[in-house]
């Protein structure tokens, strides 16, 4: 068979900003949740720059009903001069050009977060619209963009006597899964760039219905954030100890570092490094440097004051750091990242500067504060002896070698596969741990490790405890990677480590606990990806003889989207008919989820009577200047009758009477509602529906089904239910109700199963909630179970 030429016509040249949205995996991670706010953090860590080059003391980043997003700060404002080289504004450029930004030069920013110069132009990228407005030079601009290109010219638009930059985006609905904002992820990561900037105020407001507003600004800095690390757990000493130190040598060598620390009653450590601002969950250098200097000063105090005897070994890196909160943040000119994720520092002159600064410091406030000391090794003591007992366990629950077979757990029932990047272990409970998993499974790559009794809370336990609990021998044993000090990534069995409960109560704590244990003792195994949530599918779909399995109701919709809807007629008031096709389709649910949006807001503001009346009625229609009583009288009837009873400056007071009933109610509209900006972006969205499906109502055919809907909302649910008839749709509660064969075909099957990869995105947020979950204190913990019942998941009622 003859090979194709391969000549210079196949050689494509992507030009400004389409790799980004050819390949946007590539630049913020994914285009799931994670991918998404990932656009907010790259635009609030441009701020942010402002503020650690002391330009900017204010962000505030607001999510609007329809999902899109502003962020506005006081900095001195992207420069709107030409750039001769590139014949554009630098705020053009900035905006559309990769690598293009002021972090390059050295002069622009002594410190900056947004290391790569891709964050702003990216975000541009990815959003379906994004609007940029600048106050510099006595003067305000604006520009705006979409998709990534320029919608208009660079404009002088006033005169202002402050500095600052706004950008506004919304997320192209093209690009993304799902435009879903999460507040708490955006609250945990704005309130954790507060802590590390400490001169910075941060205001978080979610305009979205039943949104709130919170403020993030710390004076004492990373202090207040061991504080709040420590929040859920007993401190051993009131104050926190904290330090800093400078090096001012060249630009290479320059930079500051700063220690905030406290020990606690708990056993697990909860130590965070920061550089620049960026989390290294790597760690690097300036951790590496703080740990030896840690060990080293306590271990020197203990000896010099007769705590430590003198036959009695050291103490070791992990007994001094039992119960320890820590925050270590460096802030380099030029920060060297490595690693995996690119989250380790590798500037080697920063652990010298570290380790000098903690030998000083902390040594002078274990001097100047004897009773604290004391406390200190103390509890680093104990941790000592509780980890010889753990190491004796632990020769209990040696990895496997490769020729011993027998040291593996009786009950595991371990897979034929050598390979463990092929190799999945599924720890297991409940009905789902009897022989349906076992009798399921791939034997060739799938292990099998049932869990009988309690595992033990590593929370609140110390680890040679925890190590006596039969349950953990087993899971460390089939695991491999040993624990501690003697971990080993290299020995791990399973690539894959699946924890699959039932979806009951009992399941969902024994799931809590093996995830603890794991975070706690393996954190390694979650920071590496390996460690998975088994989910039953939400629906199972038949049609004919074919089967199908769909994990939320939104991959239900695109199914019945691909199979009947796109082969839908519409037509709307005017009798125009126009098949109702995939694009139309997607583009009408995207736009309809900002008018909701829009609408939940005006009803929260303005009353539900009079928000419903100006959109079910149509008044929305109506012209921006059209008088309102006018416009009321010319309203279509639809089998009610309108009369406007009374018209001021406040508002218009209309009766409606429903004519098949004769119920009467009266509304009044607000003045002020017909005014708002909310109100005109509810006109604009429900002008867009129309352009995309036509002025309601609609009535909708497929074959010989019909429906008619009064509304776009109900042109939606219209369109599903014709969807889903003599379609056979099964709901799922839970794995606990499932036989062995639709277990292995939902769960264990690659090609149906649903896994969630258990990962951390924000460190000190896990290790809080962990915390609060599973620690002793009772009270942290009945606020959060309050505060969070309603969003709760896999519960069985």
């Amino acid at each position: 068979m003859a090979e194709a030429a391969y000549t210079a016509k196949d050689i494509t040249v992507l030009e400004g900003l389409e790799p980004v949205r050819l390949r946007p995996g590539m630049y913020i991670g994914s285009t799931g949740s994670r991918g998404l706010h990932h656009l907010v953090f790259e635009v609030v860590d441009n701020s942010v720059d402002e503020a650690l080059a002391g330009r900017a003391d204010h962000v505030e980043v607001v999510l609007h009903p329809d999902n899109s997003v502003t962020v506005t700060d006081n900095g001195s404002g992207i420069p709107v001069d030409v750039m001769p080289d590139q014949g554009l504004p630098a705020v053009t450029v900035v905006l559309t050009k990769l690598h293009a930004g002021g972090k390059f030069g050295g002069d622009g920013y002594k410190v900056s977060g947004g290391l790569h110069g891709v964050g702003v132009s990216v975000v541009n990228a990815l959003s379906e619209w994004l609007v940029v407005e600048v106050a510099r030079d006595g003067k305000t601009w604006r520009q705006e963009f979409s998709r990534g290109e320029p919608a208009t010219d660079l404009e002088a638009t006033g005169v202002s006597k402050t500095t600052g930059t706004t950008i506004s985006f919304m997320p192209d609905g093209e690009v993304f899964d799902e435009v879903a904002w999460q507040e708490d992820i955006l609250e945990q990561r704005l309130r954790e760039t507060a802590f590390l900037t400490r001169d910075l105020r941060i205001v978080f407001k979610d305009e979205r219905a039943g949104g709130k507003t919170a403020e993030f600004h710390y004076e004492g800095g990373i202090k207040d954030f061991v504080s709040y690390v420590n929040a859920t757990k007993d401190p051993l000493h009131k104050r926190v100890v904290f330090f800093e130190s400078q090096a001012n040598g060249d630009v290479a060598n320059e930079g500051t570092v700063e220690v905030a620390m406290q020990w606690n009653s708990s056993y697990v450590e909860s130590v965070f490094s920061f550089a620049n601002n960026i989390n290294t969950h790597e760690g690097g250098t300036h951790l590496t440097g703080f740990k030896t200097a840690l060990t080293t000063t306590l271990n020197k105090y203990a000896r010099e004051n007769g705590l430590l005897k003198e036959k009695e070994v050291n103490l070791e890196g992990d007994d001094v750091r039992e119960g320890l909160a820590a925050v270590i943040s460096v802030k380099l000119r030029e920060p060297q990242f490595e690693g995996q994720t690119k989250t380790k520092l590798g500037n080697t002159w920063v652990e010298g500067l570290v380790q000098r600064t903690v030998n000083q410091k902390l040594g002078e406030f274990l001097e100047e504060n004897k009773t604290e000391a004391r406390q200190i090794i103390t509890k680093a003591i104990s941790a000592a002896r509780a980890r010889q007992a753990a190491r004796k366990a632990r020769d209990l629950t040696r990895r496997k070698s490769a020729l011993d077979t027998n040291s593996l757990p009786g009950r595991l029932a371990d897979c034929q596969i050598n390979d463990p990047e092929v190799a999945e272990l599924f720890l297991v409970e409940g009905p789902s741990a009897g022989g349906s998993a076992v009798d399921g499974r791939d034997r060739s790559y799938q292990a099998i490790l049932p869990l009988r009794g309690k595992v033990i809370n590593a929370e609140k336990n110390r680890i040679n405890k925890v190590l006596s609990n039969e349950e953990i021998q087993s899971i460390v044993t089939a695991i491999g990677t040993g624990i501690g000090d003697e971990f080993d990534i290299t020995k791990l069995r399973y690539h894959r480590v699946i924890v699959m409960t039932d979806a009951d109560v009992d399941g969902a704590h024994i799931r809590t606990l093996i995830l603890t244990f794991l975070y706690r003792q393996m954190q390694e195994l979650v920071d590496r990806g390996h460690v998975y949530i088994a989910v039953a599918p939400l629906y199972r779909i038949k049609v004919g003889s074919q089967q199908r399995y769909v994990e939320k109701e939104s991959q239900l919709e695109e199914m019945l989207v691909q199979e009947r809807i796109k082969d839908m007629d519409v037509a709307d008031r005017s009798g125009a008919v126009q098949k109702l096709t995939e694009a139309r389709y997607g583009k009408l649910v995207r736009v309809l989820h900002e008018f909701d949006g829009w609408a939940s807001r005006l009803r929260e503001d303005f009353g539900p009577a009079a928000a419903n009346f100006v959109i079910d009625h149509r008044l929305v229609e109506a012209g921006e200047d059209a008088d309102v009583a006018g416009a009321i009288a010319g309203l279509d009837p639809n089998g009610f009758e309108f009369a406007v009873l009374e018209s001021d400056g406040e508002g218009t007071n209309v009766k409606v009477v429903e004519r098949e009933t004769g119920a009467a109610a009266s509304v009044v509209i607000p003045t002020a509602l017909l005014a708002s900006p909310i109100y005109a972006n509810v006109r604009k969205t429900y002008a867009r529906l129309a352009e995309i499906a036509g002025q309601p109502p609609f009535d909708i055919s497929f074959g010989k089904k019909s429906r008619h809907a009064e509304t776009f909302a109900a042109l939606r649910e219209g369109a599903l239910e014709i969807a889903k008839e003599n379609i056979q749709i099964s709901r799922f509660k839970g794995l606990g109700e499932m036989d062995a064969e639709e277990l292995a075909d939902t769960t264990m099957n690659p090609a149906n199963r649903m896994l969630i990869r258990v990962d951390v995105e924000d460190a000190a947020a896990a290790d809080r909630v962990f915390s609060m979950l599973m620690g002793d204190q009772v009270e942290p913990r009945r606020l959060f179970i309050e505060q969070n019942a309603k969003d709760v998941k896999f519960l069985d009622v």
